[in-house]
């Protein structure tokens, strides 16, 4: 009896686990990943740092889905920290491209949710970017 109980208690131990591993993998930027407040910030960093080279337009519509639709969000935040601003790559602080990745979430009319996307490569390779169906002009 006792092998038995153990065998099933290790059944739903294996089941629970490989559930939350799949459940992870499900996280998308339409899950509500940013704040509100968060991309508030991030309008301001890209206003200040980005909007000269950038125009928002450039960053939503039928080319930016096919440059980062399906990606990883952590490969978004490693570009834009390492890459951006184009006269001073790497300036910013990781808060900073975490907020300006909320704003551009924002811009492709993304939900917003409860808590900020993490300043951290490694904890936003967990969100996929699932990107609106864009439709060209």
């Amino acid at each position: 009896m006792t092998r038995i109980w153990l065998l099933a208690a290790g059944s739903a131990i294996l089941c629970a686990t490989a559930r939350d591993a799949a459940g992870q993998g499900q996280v998308t930027t339409k899950s509500g990943v940013y704040s509100q407040e968060q991309s508030d910030r991030g309008r301001d960093v890209y206003l200040a740092y980005c909007k000269s080279c950038h125009s928002p337009e450039t960053h939503t519509g039928p080319a930016f889905n096919a440059l980062w639709n399906g990606k990883r969000l952590s490969e978004l935040f490693d570009y834009v920290s390492d890459k951006m601003p184009k006269g001073n790559p790497g300036s910013l602080s990781s808060e900073e491209n975490a907020d300006v990745l909320a704003y551009l979430l924002r811009m492709n009319l993304l939900p917003t949710g409860t808590k900020e996307l993490p300043a951290d490569s490694v904890r936003l390779k967990s969100i996929t970017i699932d990107l609106p169906i864009s439709k060209s002009p």
